[in-house]
């Protein structure tokens, strides 16, 4: 009796020590504090809130679209609130009147800007090429039946009006022979040109889809000349540009970044451009992928000074402002060579 006493004496004192150093199954193991944790660990930075416009609805605009869309801003440290302001020359407005910190527009606004004396400079271009083509009724027999008639642009001084004036020009016309008509936007182009509201216009995909379906033809192909152009550009004001170059150099990667991202992948980007052209046509849809994105958005969206001249001496011919116009006060390519220098785009 007395041993047996013993041994459930001893068990049980072996029991203490066991649970007493934590081996029982019922007893968690030590681990640090939350706020032990929260005290050791590297707070991820808030991203930076940036303003940005996009003047008219256009596949010209569907990096920056893209990059808010697949949150590549967000990868790259930017909250980036992109909004419609419809029309280049209200987007300027905006620009220069501090309510939004970067804008994405045509160059040929910018050049105008300038020479008016806004502090502004372009750091990419999306669309070194013309997209345009002219289009009239199918009752159009010839160059002789523009004369006296209204061409439609979107805005004086833009890219479409510059387009016009090539067409017009290279059909054996003066511009005196017509009227131009600034609708105020391209949508408002394309809206004017199927009412009758003007004769003829410029037009690119996906807008060329309705017209062509209304019956308008091609009557002048800036496109397929490859005709240099400065369609679609980052603008920024100098002072936003020397004071917030992180931001800048941010907002670029992520634009380059979209465009590698949209070359690999047709089928993710055509709903990201349904959305962004509120066009449901999966057929126009998908001829403005090819043109725009395949042929025309270069990885790389530097800013060539040939590209510009051919643009700023076209543009002079209806704006005397922009004669002579110091392109180097309009263009900052260090940001797209610093992308490039680092191969953001890969290569």
């Amino acid at each position: 009796m007395r041993s047996h006493g013993l041994r459930i004496f001893a068990i049980a004192i072996a029991t203490t020590i066991v649970v007493g150093c934590g081996g029982g199954a019922g007893t968690p193991a030590t681990v640090s504090s939350p706020s032990s944790a929260a005290k050791t660990s590297t707070p991820t930075p808030a991203p930076i809130k940036v303003r940005v416009a996009y003047g008219n609805v256009t596949p010209a605009n569907l990096a920056p679209f893209y990059a808010k869309e697949k949150g590549i801003f967000l990868q790259n440290g930017l909250d980036v609130d992109l909004s419609l302001i419809d029309g280049g020359g209200k987007a300027m407005a905006a620009l220069l009147g501090n309510s939004v910190d970067i804008a994405q527009l045509g160059g040929t606004e910018t050049m105008s800007a300038v020479a008016g004396g806004g502090e502004v400079e372009a750091v990419t271009l999306f669309v070194p090429v013309s997209p345009w083509v002219l289009m009239a009724p199918a009752s159009y027999t010839g160059p002789n039946d523009l004369k006296g008639k209204v061409v439609g642009v979107a805005s004086k001084g833009g890219s479409s009006e510059v387009a016009a004036n090539q067409s017009i020009e290279k059909l054996g016309l003066k511009l005196t022979d017509v009227s131009i008509l600034a609708t105020g936007s391209v949508a408002n182009l394309t809206a004017a040109m199927l009412a009758g509201q003007v004769y003829a216009g410029p037009g690119h995909p996906p807008d060329t889809a309705a017209l062509f379906k209304a019956g308008y033809k091609v009557i002048m192909d800036l496109a397929s000349q490859k005709v240099p152009a400065v369609e679609n550009c980052t603008i920024v004001t100098k002072k936003y540009a020397s004071e917030h170059k992180d931001v800048i150099q941010k907002y670029v990667d992520s634009l380059i970044q979209a465009i590698v991202a949209m070359k690999k992948d047709k089928a993710g980007t055509l709903p990201v451009m349904q959305k962004l052209l509120n066009v449901t046509d999966q057929d126009a849809l998908s001829q403005t992928y090819d043109y725009y994105v395949t042929q025309i958005f270069p990885i790389y969206p530097e800013l060539t000074m040939d590209v510009w001249t051919y643009s700023r001496d076209d543009l002079a011919k209806t704006n005397p402002a922009v004669k002579g116009l110091d392109l180097t006060k309009v263009i900052d390519n260090s940001f797209v060579q610093n992308a490039k220098d680092r191969k953001v785009g890969g290569s």
